[in-house]
């Protein structure tokens, strides 16, 4: 978008250029909105004449102070009227009667407007009203070509400007990733247009589309010109801190500024179109002062916008520590001071002087303002190499210099040859040819660069094989079948990269999950010294997320190294791109310097931002291949568990039928206690473990969990397995009671302590002296309470509700709750030392969707235990509704299986509990397995795969031969996983569920034992 932007305005200039050069100069000066009434009847306004400078005129002339009333025929009442009459004159034709001889004097009377001479001098009828007799008088003037030394001097600054402009459009080309390029392409193309524009405001001000470039330009080059020298050399803290902030302050302004103009130019062009007579006029005067005042507040407005970039260019002479960007910098900074005398200049003759400020007084101290910058730019460039310079004029870019410099030889001959022509032709042109035949080669050129680039379009869409993209997605299409294997993703990718782009070395590192290391997986060329493991900070996330390639630039210093260029000097990188998917960061491509020394260019960007893009697709193609492959392998594994359940249950519900009969006598108590607690998942299991510890202490125990899991069954468990399980076991719900009965009830009150209270009575903690109490919903008592329980937990006393005699207890406390009391903690609501003294032991129970392998044997307790009592004969499940049992996930835990459980028996008419008797929302989350399924599960795992010298058949029914294999291939390549998985031609996901289903970890030991395999 800047590279088009900066082509049009070059176009602009040079049509500005040829548009003053061939328009007439009338030799009278204006200033902009002096437009003054005329109080003689109904005639219109006029504008006042302010200087008449080399004027020729037939006829009376006029002076300064005069009032232009009409010009060609046409009313002046305004400026614009002036200018749009000017600028209508390019292209008029002398009509036949128009041509007068040499000698003739009757130039007014009887004849067009516009007449020409033999001598082809031409001449314009004007009127004009005397300030003095306040008569009207007319007259003609002469036409005249605009002074050579003003078109020269804008031409001459144009080609100088235009080398700057041209070495910024380089520079932006080859390092678009680099923002100071970027700015001060910026800088150089909007520094022409408001140059070429402001040095001819007069001339091109009666085209609305010539004004609108000039004008933004010139509006935005003080906020471009700060923008760029708080980014260069370095970022300026500002910038760093509060980049968005900074630019939004910088460009704020200039962008109200040019809305308003916008606003105010277009309402008087259609004014002057539209209105007509003394209210007219009054109206288009009231618009032109309006937009005057807005230009020289604005002009303060840039006078504060350079003090603030000789403020930046002088901070950065004092915190510069590279000499080349130094010395680039004081040249600018004295370049800088020479400027600000002659802008001070101009901005003096605006304030004290309008009218020669207006009249183009400005012009020579802003050319000298412009041609110092100018000057500093150019020895930045050939003698300190400004933006790089040494790093873009490569050779190809001296091909396109010489091919260009040919070109320009072509232009320069033909315009002189049409000029050559046209002199003979039209006389009255031949003291401007040289200026002209200079803006017919710029126009020349200008058109063969169009050409070639459209050129260069139309190869690209017929010749796509010539382009280096296209070569490197045949070769990735060649190898499509190898495409789910990330590992030979990223080594194609690596390849493909170096190849094409001619770097020393080019890798590929993929991010490990949503955290900000990345790993390396391949790497092409020298490779010496990248780290295998790569962790990168937030601020480089976030800069590779704005931008997606970053490049490594020349430092000051390691000390002012930012986050992202020490990453850079890391992994010994010119260039990092960053490859998405999935709309995250996956990957980084790391490129080294090229090979021939040369800056990567926007073609080289291009070509790695499509393959990025291409390599990303195919990346998350291979995550999902293995993501699909794993959850085949899981399917497998728990098929055969399925398998192994189902022949449990049929043991299960043997044991259920035979406990029809009368049932023998009682087993002898085991050494353990565990009662009602049904199930042996692993994670109970693990709780029991941990209560056949706790339960021999005095240790308070807090036991966790959602209701319904059983925690009042585990107290009594910890009971039964205690020292104490002699002494009484007594639970008290404490959600279930009032703060004030709870009290009662755990402390036990006197006789007239409160109303009702008739007779003495013990509490809860007394009767459980020599015991253990159990407390469920511990987080719902009150905070007196708690203080009376925590007095209890410390000195194993208290006193009676209304009572005044202290009893001692022995009791051991065992507190549940299914609340986060962390929470109540910080909300107020649970003191933090009762905390701590209840959760010396923590047991938190599992739900019951975590322990799914208990679902059958409890759902079975259950049936055993309510049909005997529901006096039914229902002593089994069918696979149906066993299937939807364990499909299901229990929100209300043990407590609701056993309601489950209960209503199925109550609903069963024979003795097999079917899926209909199960509640609707446990059969809508029912999923039949059938062996159709399994069947395919296993096949998908049970192709054959081939691989470097292994051939493997996975037949199940001889793990002996797949085992060999898969120790064989680790051995073979050194214990690397994924360098086996890539011989045996399998999955890395496969593979690592293959080693550990066989047990097989380093692969050293087991390859011994392959000698004693049978073969």
């Amino acid at each position: 978008m800047l590279a088009a932007v900066g082509g049009f305005i070059v176009s602009y200039c040079v049509l500005v250029l040829a548009v003053v050069a061939t328009t007439p100069d009338l030799r009278l000066r204006f200033l902009l909105a002096d437009t003054v009434s005329i109080d003689s009847g109904h005639e219109p306004s006029g504008i006042e004449i302010q200087d008449t400078p080399g004027l020729n005129c037939f006829g009376p002339r006029p002076d300064p102070g005069d009032f232009l009333v009409a010009l060609d025929d046409r009313p002046v009442s305004n400026f614009m009227d002036f200018a749009r009459i000017q600028l209508s004159l390019r292209n008029r034709e002398i009509p036949p009667n128009g041509i007068l001889a040499e000698t003739s004097d009757q130039l007014t009377i009887g004849l067009p407007p516009l007449v020409q001479k033999a001598n082809g001098t031409r001449w314009l009828r004007m009127e004009y009203l005397k300030n003095q007799t306040k008569k009207r008088v007319l007259c003609a003037v002469q036409l005249q070509s605009v002074p050579a030394a003003e078109v020269g001097l804008t031409l001459l600054w144009f080609l100088l400007q235009l080398l700057i402009f041209s070495v910024g459009a380089l520079a932006f080309w080859n390092r678009p990733f680099d923002e100071a390029a970027r700015r001060f392409f910026v800088m150089s193309t909007v520094t022409l247009a408001a140059f070429v524009g402001g040095f001819h405001w007069s001339t091109i001000a009666g085209s609305f589309w010539l004004t609108v470039p000039f004008a933004v330009s010139g509006i935005l080059l003080p906020a471009v010109t700060l923008h760029f020298f708080l980014v260069y050399p370095r970022a300026k803290p500002p910038l760093t801190a509060w980049p968005r902030t900074v630019t939004w302050s910088i460009y704020s302004i200039p962008v109200v500024a040019i809305i308003c103009f916008l606003l105010t130019e277009g309402l008087l062009w259609i004014l002057s179109g539209m209105l007509h007579g003394s209210e007219g006029t009054q109206l288009l005067l009231l618009c032109l002062n309006g937009l005057m005042r807005g230009i020289y507040a604005y002009l303060g407005i840039a006078a504060v916008y350079f003090l603030l970039t000789l403020v930046t260019l002088s901070y950065s002479v004092l915190t510069t520590r590279n000499p080349v960007e130094l010395s680039q910098v004081r040249w600018i900074l004295w370049a800088s001071f020479g400027a600000a005398v002659c802008i001070g200049y101009a901005l003096l003759l605006a304030i004290f002087s309008r009218a020669d400020f207006a009249l183009g007084g400005a012009r020579v101290p802003m050319f000298l303002a412009s041609l110092v910058f100018m000057l500093a730019y150019a020895v930045g460039i050939v003698r300190y190499k400004l933006m790089l310079i040494d790093q873009i004029i490569s050779k190809g870019m001296w091909y396109y210099v010489l091919s260009y410099g040919a070109t320009g030889t072509v232009a320069l001959g033909i315009a002189f040859g049409s000029l050559a022509v046209a002199v003979r032709k039209t006389p009255a042109i031949e003291q401007q040819s040289w200026i002209i035949a200079g803006i017919l080669m710029l126009t020349v050129i200008l058109l063969i660069w169009l050409r070639d680039s459209w050129q260069s379009l139309v190869d690209r869409r017929f010749f796509r094989e010539k382009y280096q993209l296209d070569k490197a997605l045949q070769g990735m299409h060649r190898e499509v079948g190898r495409l789910t294997d990330v590992q030979y993703l990223s080594e194609r990718m690596s390849r493909s990269c170096r190849d094409v782009l001619q770097s020393e070395h080019a890798a590929l590192y993929l991010r490990e999950g949503r955290s900000s290391g990345f790993r390396l997986m391949a790497v092409e060329g020298k490779s010496a010294g990248l780290p295998m493991q790569l962790g990168v900070p937030d601020e480089f996330v976030q800069a590779l997320t704005l931008d997606s390639t970053l490049q490594r630039v020349t430092p000051g210093s390691r000390e002012n190294l930012s986050p992202v260029q020490n990453i850079l000097r890391q992994v010994q990188a010119d260039l990092i791109h960053g490859l998405e998917m999935g709309g995250e960061l996956a990957g980084l491509v790391v490129l080294g310097p090229k090979q021939s020394g040369a800056m990567y260019s926007a073609e080289d960007l291009t070509f790695l931002t499509a393959l990025g893009q291409i390599t990303g697709v195919a990346l998350h193609c291979a995550k999902v291949h293995q993501d699909i492959t794993q959850l085949n392998e899981e399917l497998r594994l728990k098929t055969d568990r399925i398998t192994q359940q189902k022949q449990q249950i049929t043991i299960l519900q043997a044991e259920l039928a035979a406990s029809a009969q009368p049932e023998s006598p009682a087993s002898p108590a085991l050494e353990f206690r565990r009662d009602a607690i049904i199930g042996h998942s692993p994670s109970l299991e693990r709780i029991l473990d941990t209560v056949r510890k706790v339960a021999v202490s005095e240790t308070s125990v807090l036991v966790r969990g959602e209701s319904g899991t059983g925690k009042e069954l585990l107290a009594k468990a910890i009971h039964d397995n205690s020292p104490r399980r002699d002494g009484p076991l007594i639970s008290v719900h404490c959600a279930a009671l009032s703060a004030g009965l709870l009290e009662s009830e755990l402390f036990g009150h006197v006789k007239g302590a409160f109303t009702g209270a008739a007779a003495d009575r013990k509490g809860r903690f007394e009767l459980a002296d020599g015991g253990t109490l159990f407390l469920d919903e511990i987080g719902d008592i009150s905070p007196e309470t708690q203080v009376k329980l925590l007095r209890v937990l410390q000195q194993r006393e208290f006193e009676p509700v209304g009572g005044t005699k202290t009893i001692q207890v022995d009791v051991r406390l065992i507190a549940a709750t299914h609340q986060n009391l962390e929470r109540l903690i910080a909300d107020g609501k649970f003191r933090e030392d009762l905390y701590y003294r209840l959760n010396v032991i923590s047991l938190t129970l599992p739900p019951l969707r975590e322990r799914p392998d208990d679902v059958l044997e409890l759902a079975v307790f259950f049936l055993k235990r309510t049909a005997p009592r529901a006096g039914k004969r229902a002593v089994r499940f069918e696979d149906e509704a066993l299937e939807a049992l364990t499909r299901y996930s229990w929100p209300g835990n043990i407590r609701e299986l056993q309601n489950v459980i209960e209503r199925a028996v109550v609903l069963a008419e024979g003795e097999a509990i079917t899926v209909a008797d199960l509640p609707p929302d446990i059969q809508d989350n029912r999923r039949t397995i059938t062996m159709g399924e399994k069947e395919s599960s296993r096949s998908s795992i049970g192709e054959k795969r081939s691989g470097g010298e292994f051939q493997l058949d996975w037949n199940e029914d001889d793990p002996v031969i797949e085992r060999r294999s898969l120790i064989e291939a680790l051995h073979k390549c050194g214990g690397n996983k994924a360098r086996a998985a890539r011989l045996l031609g399998l999955p890395r996901s496969t593979y690592f569920s293959k080693l550990k289903k066989h047990g097989i970890h380093d692969g050293a030991a087991e390859l011994e034992a392959i000698k004693r395999l049978p073969r």
